[in-house]
């Protein structure tokens, strides 16, 4: 995430409990966090000199980033959960946005590494996006009762797979969209559906549809 008040990007990781399949596996932890720091220890075992285990010969691997979320364990003391990415990502995000910046969060991990339940969540436990949503709507309705000001939201949502561009808000485009650039205001989907919403609970039923 930039942050024009540090002049850099923010790098995070964060590690997710053992699915079912794992578990059934009886796979184990190789993943330790500290504050900051990520270390990785290989497991070890008779297998060492084949080329699935070259890991295991070069040892443990500590890894910095700007923050470890450690979200392994409900039960520890240390654990991780939806508000602390909240508080750490979402929140400034909105102090820039609120100042004129433009912000990015961008989500990186293999398939089932825990990308959607971080940025989205499931049921109760809402992620980092519908936060920032619910949160920047209680920041409007403040700067409107405080400084009678007008503020206008609009919302885009959009699809890329296999280097095609799908506009989620209007299913009818079934076509390529294209990316264009502006001279002023920068890189663009042309065509891209941007519907005007006045609540969290209309972008809300934008996500559930």
């Amino acid at each position: 995430m930039a942050s024009p008040a540090a002049g850099n990007i923010k790098v995070v990781v964060r590690v997710r409990p053992f699915n079912g399949r794992e578990l059934d596996r009886n796979a184990k932890c190789c993943v330790q966090m500290k504050d900051s720091q990520t270390i990785v220890t290989p497991p070890t075992g008779p297998d060492t000199r084949s080329r699935s285990n070259k890991a295991a010969l070069e040892g443990t691997k500590t890894f910095a980033f700007d923050r470890s979320y450690w979200s392994f364990d409900r039960d520890d003391p240390h654990f991780a959960g939806q508000n602390d990415l909240f508080g750490d990502l979402g929140k400034p995000l909105l102090d820039n946005a609120f100042q004129g910046y433009n912000n990015c969060i961008f989500a990186y991990g293999q398939t089932g590494s825990g990308k959607s339940y971080s940025m989205m969540g499931y049921g109760v436990e809402e992620g980092v996006i519908p936060k920032i949503c619910r949160d920047m709507f209680e920041r409007i309705e403040g700067l409107q009762t405080d400084r009678n000001l007008g503020c206008t939201v609009e919302v885009s949502y959009l699809e890329i797979y296999n280097e095609r561009v799908r506009d989620l808000l209007n299913p009818s485009t079934k076509g390529n969209l294209k990316v264009r650039e502006h001279p002023s205001t920068g890189p663009y989907v042309e065509d891209l559906a941007k519907l005007v919403v006045r609540s969290f609970v209309e972008i809300e039923h934008l996500m559930d549809e």
